[in-house]
């Protein structure tokens, strides 16, 4: 697998390209054994800086192991089940590598039949997200370089393509997604926080991160205006609630509600300023929301479209001749963004991708956990019994895992040479991308990289990841913290997770000191 990050748009239209974290100096080839001498005192010093965090209430565990050898050199509590937050994607990404494989692309494809259309899902997550499409490049049929695209463009390309086809007239667009079942929202995840954008549940076809873009701009002695709303879509009605009071002590709280039932929203809140980022607001059903949206676009372009539905279970296996852009997302571009920006909707659908890879049957949460156990399992043995899979992104409390088993699941997958490489280069580096751009920045670069990942949810805060040399020298980390209820707590949990990082620099440099490097 390359390193670059990109989503191709086949049948010679063009192909979007999005530059990718790659490690400063490389990284070594997995399954290469490279000799650690950790300190005899450094278990020490870890339940040393456990202790100085002060916390009474929160239980911490820590593990620390040699990657190369999978031998565990520090445990603290590390048999523990606890929550793990976000580091749950540790165990999803790793997992997805090791069942869809390096070379694995999600494919979305489109299929005339005649006067229907079908548009076929593959549980892409990436389809339309607005963060790639603004960070792309694309090379047009034409051969001419553009920057940037934006959701709109890429709806005119998929309606140029049917009208480049000779269409005029379609009796329906079925969106066909039944490669995951259609569950909404995780039954775990939070109720008072299904309207906010990091919980849109997954489905078999996603677009534009399954939510609804919207800016808005104070109105001096009326509501706010609604200034933009991404992609265009004038069939959904925005009740408008808001004010825009503008005064010192005034701030910017403007939030939306969605009806369920007919996708509509409600504004709340206040715009003291213009927002300059918009806000995502989930769509609810984002299979049904891309069919509108092109049936819109079509019959503003003169096609005639009666109607858009989503496939029904009784419905044949679509058919037809493929028409306009297969749009394909490598699973380098999903594990990368997943780890780097901890984006829960790529997770769920990996999670749900797996499950369909390996049983054949619909991607549910349930088949997905059974699959996970399977390779938790095949990695750590016995260690998993202890583990429980809920969902893929950790936003779920039901979740557990130990910091034993979280080391040994990251030492097998760094061994493993034929996704190693791949999986370590999609973690982000402590002091450079992603969530943990701004932690760590006085580890030195010339002797130690940190690629982690990041977890919070309330109460609960937690670091998994590798701490590498430029030699190769590899030790895997684990620290989880529960239980944070106590004041400035998970601070002193992040400090705690970054000293037990430079605890391990601090012994990669002493070593390289010692052998003259």
């Amino acid at each position: 697998m390359n390193n670059s990050r990109w989503l191709s748009f086949g049948l010679a239209a063009f192909t979007l390209m999005v530059a990718a974290q790659s490690c400063a100096w490389g990284t070594p080839a997995a399954g290469t054994p490279t000799p650690s001498a950790p300190p005899e005192d450094i278990g020490s010093s870890v339940r040393e800086a456990v202790a100085a965090t002060g916390l009474k209430k929160a239980v911490i565990a820590v593990s620390i192991r040699d990657a190369s050898t999978g031998k565990s050199i520090v445990s603290v509590r590390g048999g523990e089940a606890l929550a793990p937050a976000s580091n749950m994607k540790v165990l999803t990404t790793a997992a997805a590598l090791t069942v869809l494989g390096p070379d694995f692309a999600f494919s979305t494809r489109m299929l005339l039949d005649g006067d229907r259309l079908t548009i076929v899902g593959d549980g892409d997550p990436a389809l339309g997200d607005p963060e790639l499409l603004a960070e792309s490049t694309f090379t047009d049929a034409s051969g001419k370089v553009h920057a940037g695209m934006d959701i709109e463009r890429l709806l005119d390309t998929w309606v140029a393509s049917l009208r480049a086809a000779g269409v005029q007239r379609l009796r329906e667009i079925v969106v066909d997604d039944r490669i995951f079942a259609r569950e909404g929202a995780h039954p775990s995840w939070p109720k008072d926080q299904l309207d906010e954008s990091y919980c849109a549940p997954p489905f078999g076809l996603n677009f534009h991160a399954n939510s609804i873009a919207v800016t808005a701009a104070p109105r001096a002695g009326a509501a706010p205006e609604i200034t933009t709303i991404t992609p265009k879509a004038p069939w959904i009605t925005i009740t408008n609630k808001g004010t825009s009071r503008t005064g010192k002590n005034d701030k910017n709280t403007v939030w939306f509600a969605r009806t369920p039932e007919t996708g509509d929203l409600t504004l709340y809140g206040n715009v003291k300023t213009r927002l300059e980022s918009p806000i995502l607001v989930p769509v609810g059903d984002p299979s049904l929301f891309l069919a509108q949206c092109l049936a819109h676009r079509l019959r503003a372009a003169g096609v005639t479209v009666t109607a858009a539905r989503i496939a029904a279970a009784a419905d044949a296996t679509p058919s037809g001749k493929p028409v306009g852009p297969v749009l394909r997302t490598p699973i380098a571009t999903v594990l990368q963004h997943c780890n780097g920006e901890s984006d829960n909707l790529y997770a769920e659908c990996l999670l749900k991708r797996i499950a369909f890879a390996k049983t054949g049957a619909a991607g549910s949460w349930l088949l997905g956990a059974r699959v996970m156990q399977g390779e938790l399992r095949a990695r750590i043995g016995r260690a998993s019994d202890a583990f429980v899979v809920s969902d893929g992104s950790g936003l779920s409390r039901d979740n557990r895992v130990t910091a034993d088993g979280m080391t040994s699941w990251l030492a097998s997958v760094a061994q493993d040479e034929r996704i190693g490489k791949c999986f370590i280069e999609t973690l982000p580096i402590a002091g450079r991308s992603g969530t943990v751009r701004k932690r760590m920045k006085e580890i030195n670069p010339a002797v130690a990289l940190v690629h982690c990942k990041s977890g919070y949810i309330d109460k609960v805060c937690c670091l998994s990841g590798y701490v590498t040399a430029s030699d190769g020298t590899r030790y895997a980390f684990c620290v989880l913290a529960n239980g944070l209820s106590e004041a400035g707590a998970v601070g002193k949990a992040k400090q705690l997770q970054d000293r037990v990082c430079a605890l391990l620099a601090e012994q990669l440099a002493a070593r390289r000191s010692v052998l003259g490097g």
